[in-house]
Formats: C-alpha cells, sequence, structure tokens
C-alpha cells in the first residue's frame, strides 16, 4: 500500500469512527491491552436491537436457521427512553440494530431522534428493502448519523442467491432514492457505508476481498463516504461449518482478547444483556435491563468475569467465545499494531492458543 491510500485509510477510518474518537478512546485502548478487568470508565458504545424480527433471510445470516426462534418482538419505546436517559453524557454511539431489520420498528425515526437530542451518534445497518422514499426522508429529518447498507452485489442474481427475500431492482431503487435525497439537501448525515460482504470458499485467502469496480460506478456522483468489505464470518461458531449455505471465512494463527468487552455492550429489544453482538440465541446473557442499570451490568461480576476469561485465554469457558473468528489474526497491520502498542503497556504474554481445530478455518491457503 502507498502513502497516499494509507493516508486516505487514515481519513477515512477518522470520518468514520470519530464520534468515539474521545479522551477515553485511549483509556479503553490501553485497559483493554494491559487486561483490565474492572474498568475505569463507562462504555463508549451500545448496540441497541429495535427489533429481532427480519424480513429475509440471508444465507450468511443465522436468521436464515430460524436461530433467533420465538424471540421475536420489538423493543418498547419507554425502556428505549430510558436506555437513552442512562447512556446521555456516556456512551458516544448507538448502533441501532442487532439481529433484524431495523426499519420494521414503527418508532425507529423518533428512536433517531431521541440518539440526536441525548447529543448521541445513531448508527442504522439495514439491507435497505424497506428504505422507501418517505422513509428515506424521515430517517434525514431525525438526523441519523450514519447509516450502513448491506448491498452484497452488483450482479442480481448473485445479490438475489445470498439475500434470500430480496430484489435486486428494489434495492437499488430504494439505495438510490436516499442517496440522491441527501445530495439534494447538501447535508453531511448520515455518513453512509455500503457494505458489500463475499461469501469465502476453500482455497482463497484471508485478504480483504474486493468490490468490482463497475459496481461501485453504479454510484458514481452519489454521496456514498465509504465502501466497506469482508468476508463472511462464522457468528461465533453459529454458521460456517459443514451443512452451512456457506463456509466462514478462515481463522487467524494468533489470538488477542475481544476488545468488545472493553468498549461496547448489546441490549436486546426486551431488556437482556448478552454478552456479545453475535449471540443470536441468548446463550451467553449477562444482564437485564428491567431490573439492573447499564453501569451496574457493564463493570458486574458476569462481565468481570467474561473479561478475565479473554485474558486469561479461558475460552472453554464460554462456548461462543471458543467458536469465534473476531479474535485470530494473522501477522497483518492490525495484529502488528496491537501487538507493539501492548508491550508498552504490560510485559504479561498473551496466552498461547490454538485455533479450534477439525473446521475449514484451518484449510485456507496463507497470505502473502
Amino acid at each position: 500500500m502507498n502513502k497516499i491510500s494509507s493516508v486516505r485509510d487514515l481519513l477515512t477510518g477518522f470520518r468514520r469512527h470519530r464520534s468515539i474518537i474521545h479522551p477515553r478512546t485511549g483509556m479503553f485502548g490501553y485497559h483493554w491491552m494491559k487486561g483490565t478487568i474492572d474498568l475505569p470508565y463507562p462504555l463508549l458504545k451500545l448496540h441497541v436491537e429495535p427489533t429481532s424480527k427480519c424480513n429475509l433471510r440471508c444465507i450468511m445470516c443465522p436468521q436464515s436457521m430460524d436461530a433467533v426462534g420465538d424471540d421475536v418482538g420489538y423493543m418498547d419505546i419507554g425502556l428505549f427512553r430510558e436506555i437513552i436517559g442512562q447512556a446521555k453524557g456516556k456512551v458516544r454511539e448507538i448502533n441501532l440494530f442487532l439481529r433484524g431489520e431495523s426499519l420494521l420498528h414503527p418508532d425507529i425515526f423518533e428512536m433517531v431522534r431521541l440518539c440526536d437530542e441525548a447529543g448521541i451518534v445513531s448508527n442504522l445497518s439495514t439491507n435497505a428493502t424497506m428504505l422507501t422514499e418517505e422513509y428515506s426522508r424521515r430517517l434525514l429529518e431525525a438526523r441519523l448519523g450514519k447509516m450502513t447498507i448491506s448491498f452484497d452485489s452488483g450482479v442480481p442474481s448473485k445479490y438475489e442467491e445470498m439475500r434470500k427475500g430480496a430484489k435486486f431492482d428494489r434495492t437499488l431503487r430504494n439505495v438510490l432514492l436516499l442517496l440522491n435525497e441527501k445530495r439534494r439537501r447538501g447535508d453531511s448525515k448520515p455518513y453512509v457505508v455500503m457494505q458489500v460482504i463475499h461469501l469465502f470458499e476453500k482455497g482463497e485467502t484471508r485478504k480483504v476481498p474486493e468490490i468490482p469496480a463497475d459496481f461501485v460506478d453504479r454510484f458514481e456522483g452519489l454521496p456514498v463516504d465509504e465502501w466497506d468489505t469482508f468476508w463472511a464470518h462464522g457468528w461465533a461458531g453459529t454458521l460456517g461449518d459443514d451443512g452451512s449455505a456457506y463456509t466462514a471465512a478462515p481463522h487467524g494463527s494468533r489470538y488477542f482478547p475481544c476488545n468488545w468487552l472493553w468498549k461496547s455492550m448489546a441490549i436486546y429489544w426486551d431488556g437482556y444483556v448478552p454478552a456479545c453482538c453475535a449471540d443470536f440465541t441468548g446463550e451467553q446473557l449477562i444482564g437485564d435491563l428491567k431490573t439492573q442499570s447499564l453501569l451496574d451490568i457493564w463493570n458486574g461480576p458476569p462481565m468481570q468475569a467474561l473479561r478475565e476469561a479473554q485474558v486469561k485465554g479461558r475460552l472453554d469457558e464460554y462456548p461462543l467465545c471458543a467458536g469465534c473468528d473476531a479474535i485470530w489474526q494473522d501477522g497483518n497491520r492490525s495484529w502488528d499494531v496491537f501487538s507493539g502498542a501492548r508491550s508498552l503497556v504490560t510485559r504479561a504474554p498473551l496466552p498461547e492458543l490454538q485455533p479450534p481445530p477439525g473446521s475449514p478455518k484451518t484449510e485456507a491457503k496463507p497470505v502473502g
């Protein structure tokens, strides 16, 4: 990568994550690398689930396996107001999505507005199938901070194969409606990310996949702020093994603790708090906002025990952690930055662990 590309990537990263760039961001990095269990700062970010219901059955999502089961519902707006009240002045950003399609919630525009009034950046991830002209207008008026649009292919047949239940032409029309309305208003909000997920095939490398130029060209001149692409992952082992619709991207060979536990929490529609944003089934619950506060859960015994297990490499105590691909990296730039910075704050070695055996994760070619 040349210097110009490096500078461009740095500026893009700053624009995308500037809402959580704060003095506490440095505290998060320091305490994550040091392995602090009882954190002296509040969380930076929340994932709040407006609904667990989805209108699609994408093959790279646990919804395709009915993983949510009977746990389908919509967050009460009163509970959301309570969350905002506790988060104001502490949380920098709220992702208004988790397991479902958030535009299905009738109060999603009010949720965005409440975030903006509280000085919290709202981020919506959507499959865009419901992003009508009216919905686009209302989201812009509510001052949505970011929007991630999942649009995985410029080839209609490929897109519809991955996004079961969606129609390419309708999604494209909806995305163009939003982008043209944003351009017409001349507004910098929302920051728009076009997200392209690639299905991993055996024999490929872990190198970041490329987005076809002709797909990007469809949106030339429109206010797309960033293109993001990555391999479909295994949702902490839920998908990607034998028998699923695709092969998950392979694990790297080097372990490091999950940074999620030092910066974020997720909240289901009913107020329960899972340990991880990849927990589709409520397998690892650590709290309940109907009876506890955000900060009580953030530094409560279950969360501290989970952080300690990550620091000491006791992944067998938490099945989702043991099957997750996010805590394994190759010897790439991310690993080098983490490893170098960590050596400045602690001399304690990382646990020497091996990626989970017996899965396609070990069959990929090395990068290089």
